[in-house]
């Protein structure tokens, strides 16, 4: 089984190296490795166009890149697609061009692809925390133990669906994404992953899953898309009101995962909100529940306890209540920032407290050894 590797980066220099490094690691002769940069300004793709060879690829690994020269629109999906045209191998997996690949998990589950072919095949990952230098799991690993391996391909699908959608935890049959002419969204927009995960989870006639980390994912670098907290988090609306068209013929099931999936993510934007962008967001949040039918509403809040405080703010918008919801946003965004100023001004009194403390002491010790260097002359 050969493999078409699409590594996407955009200004992530520095994390370059180590990921084609442990790509070279694991890049076997027949596969081939498509680079594509979207029109990076910091040197990424200079290192692409003329070093790419640099990093230990043996020989029959095919390297193509791919710079193109000014950055597209939106985020991953047009680069995405250009390296799909491009693929040419029986299997694709993505890379992004800040994480790196964990050799072991990454042979064990090409392997399993290999002995049990299937459209796709999803493997674990790990998360490298930038900022604290620490791995951990992601935050769906609790549904690994869960989860069936065999029977109805609806059940699996359903599982599928319910994982974190990164398209770097994937093996793909390039014949299947071919066949179905699946292709990540193209837009003003980013996070085009999710509309693409589901897509692909829809459409599929087999999945499997295999509980092992093939790769590293980098979060909480600079200029992560992840870190975003403004204007770019309203594209989860648009890509619900996609997601919700793939399923016009589905029954009821997949409708209620769709808005547990949408609640989940909110659940995760309405921590991050900037201030700037609370009633942008809240519009779009407004039209978009609004449009989810009364029945299947009432189904997910039944089976979504562990959401209910952002089913609050949910509820709250799908009823129209836009100021309402923008102005809690802000008493709670103040009150939290008093918060922060009272145990900084805490902090302070401690300082404070504890640098008189110091010189008290201080002033002690110096007028004990005037009295003492006093007896001393006598």
């Amino acid at each position: 089984m050969t493999i078409s590797f699409i590594l996407t980066s955009y200004n992530i220099r520095p994390y370059l190296p180590q990921c084609l490094r442990s790509l070279s690691n694991v890049a076997r002769p027949g596969d081939e490795v498509i680079v594509v940069d979207d029109g990076s300004t910091d040197g990424s793709a200079e290192l692409i166009a003329s070093k790419l060879s640099d990093f230990g690829f043996g020989p029959g690994v095919n390297l193509q890149p791919v710079c193109l020269g000014a950055n597209t629109m939106g985020g991953v999906g047009i680069p995405a697609n250009i390296g799909l045209s491009l693929a040419t191998q029986e299997t694709v997996f993505f890379v992004d061009g800040d994480d790196w690949i964990i050799p072991e998990g990454f042979n064990r589950a090409r392997a399993q692809m290999l002995l049990t072919p299937a459209d796709i095949l999803i493997a674990n990952y790990k998360v490298f925390d930038e900022t604290r230098q620490t791995s951990s799991q992601p935050a769906d690993d609790d549904k690994w133990h869960k989860l069936v391996h065999k029977g109805d391909i609806e059940i699996l699908r359903v599982q599928a669906l319910s994982l974190i959608g990164v398209p770097w935890r994937k093996f793909y049959r390039r014949g299947f994404l071919q066949e179905r002419a699946l292709r990540f969204p193209e837009g003003d927009f980013f996070y085009e992953d999710n509309p693409f995960h589901w897509a692909v989870c829809l459409a599929a006639g087999s999945i499997r899953f295999l509980d092992t980390a093939v790769c590293q994912h980098r979060v909480n670098r600079p200029g992560q898309t992840m870190g975003e907290s403004g204007m770019a988090l309203t594209a989860f609306f648009t890509h619900f009101e996609t997601i919700s068209r793939m399923l016009h013929r589905r029954d009821a099931e997949y409708h209620l995962l769709a808005v547990r999936w949408l609640l989940e993510n909110m659940a995760w934007h309405t921590n991050r909100l900037s201030a700037e962008a609370f009633y942008p967001y809240a519009v779009h949040a407004a039209a978009v529940l609004s449009a989810i039918p009364e029945p299947i509403w009432v189904e997910a809040l039944a089976r979504s306890g562990h959401l209910h405080p952002v089913w609050l703010v949910a509820d709250r918008l799908r009823k129209g209540d836009i100021s309402g919801q923008v102005n809690s946003w802000e008493h709670a965004r103040l009150h939290g920032r008093l918060a922060e100023i009272e145990a900084h001004l805490a902090d302070i009194g401690k300082t404070s407290k504890e640098s008189l403390d110091r010189l008290r002491g201080q002033d002690a010790a110096d007028r004990f050894a005037a009295i003492k260097a006093t007896f001393d002359m006598r």
